[in-house]
């Protein structure tokens, strides 16, 4: 005997069954039992819990969602700072290491300028301008040296806390004028002595 198939029994359950297979239901116990427990797995799997999460925990998600996005930012955030900070540190500690070693040779720099100037004031002194004759052009010279040596001397007692670079400048200002000076009179006394 040829039963229903389970194609022929699902038609069957929504009522568009063949005529055969309506008039065989009725008549095999076998396929109406197999009828019977098709409902039965039907009325089962419509008992089942639902497994859709409900919509009021969207919220819920979304926030917890934001949270580990923020978390993850807040951790590149803080590595991109420390970052940021040590290279920072590197480069000021290099330039306070650049400046410092700059002002120290500005420093030794001044120091030497301003030991120059006093040589070549002993020098002035030792050659004793004043008893020498000078021809007038010569005179014109050396006045004209002393004033502006007196101009860059009163600029230094006037600004004593210029920066170093600054009170450098003035004494190589200071110390060329004075080379002049003394060259001038070194001339005077060598033609003098010949």
């Amino acid at each position: 005997m040829i039963h229903c198939t389970m194609e022929d029994l699902l038609a069957l359950k929504d009522g568009e069954g063949s005529a055969w297979a309506r008039r065989h239901l009725g008549e095999c116990a076998e396929c109406r039992t197999g009828f019977d427990g098709l409902h039965q797995r039907v009325a089962g799997l419509k008992a089942l819990a639902t497994l859709n999460p409900p919509r009021d925990r969207w919220p819920e998600v979304r926030a917890n969602l934001l949270k580990e996005r923020r978390e993850r930012r807040m951790v590149r955030v803080r590595w991109g700072s420390l970052a940021l900070a040590a290279s920072l540190a590197g480069v000021l500690s290099v330039r306070a290491v650049r400046q410092h070693q700059a002002d120290a040779t500005q420093t030794q720099d001044l120091a030497s300028v301003v030991t120059r100037s006093q040589q070549l004031e002993n020098e002035l002194s030792a050659y004793d301008p004043g008893s020498r004759v000078m021809s007038t052009a010569k005179a014109a010279a050396v006045a004209e040296l002393e004033d502006r040596i007196a101009a860059v001397d009163d600029r230094l007692n006037q600004n004593r806390e210029l920066p170093t670079d600054n009170r450098l400048d003035l004494w190589r200002e200071r110390v060329n004028l004075m080379q002049g000076l003394v060259n001038v009179h070194v001339a005077r006394a060598t033609y003098s002595g010949m």
